[in-house]
């Protein structure tokens, strides 16, 4: 069953399934690769959900639990407003044409507080997750793959991850290190989901809706 936090979100309209930016042309120009055609973008942003307060996520998995102290010493949770979570829908695209529907929530954190971002990816039919993100260091983020079956699913497949937004000039404010932590596709590929996500948001204008 999902959080209870998401009914209370704000969806943010708008067509998502945009022609391939220009700064993934790039990534893929530099690879010698020309052809748009042949330019494959693995993912694919569906729905940009809202966001939230830390406070009206608590049983978030994977949060700092030097959050939920400091939460808890609030007289009332609603009233701690460190960090902020982003929630939204994406689907990972395979060469062979399929389609895995996933649902990421993550949290920005606060650098005051040395941390990373925060969160978790499920598969967005079934609730199962595939993913951690975990808050790893100061300012540092790892992204850890754990349904075999789907890393199994990618770690086969001829996929060119573009790797432009790993620059923190185009990362849209989120200039957190993030790291693969077993150097998995999937994980790539879901980093690149909160990369990508982070680049539209400035595209479109509502990092701060």
């Amino acid at each position: 069953m999902w959080p209870t936090c998401i009914n209370k979100l704000s969806p943010f309209k708008g067509n998502f399934s945009v022609e391939i930016p220009e700064l993934l042309k790039v990534a893929f120009n530099e690879k010698g690769i020309f052809n748009e055609d042949k330019m494959f973008m693995p993912v694919r942003i569906v729905n940009i959900l809202g966001r939230c307060s830390t406070a009206m996520y608590l049983d978030c998995p994977n949060i700092p639990e030097h959050h939920l102290y400091h939460a808890e010493g609030c007289k009332e949770a609603l009233d701690y407003h460190i960090g902020r979570y982003y929630w939204f829908d994406f689907d990972i695209v395979g060469t062979d044409g399929k389609f895995l529907p996933l649902r990421m929530v993550f949290n920005e954190g606060d650098a005051d507080c040395n941390d990373g971002f925060w969160g978790v990816v499920w598969e967005r039919n079934t609730e199962e997750i595939i993913a951690n993100i975990i808050s790893s260091g100061d300012c540092e983020t790892t992204v850890e793959a754990i349904s075999k079956q789907h890393i199994n699913m990618y770690e086969s497949q001829e996929i060119l991850i573009p790797t432009i937004f790993d620059s923190t000039n185009h990362s849209g404010g989120l200039l957190d290190d993030i790291i693969a932590a077993k150097d998995l596709k999937l994980e790539k590929i879901i980093r690149l989901a909160i990369q990508f996500y982070s680049y539209l948001t400035k595209l479109f204008g509502f990092a701060e809706w």
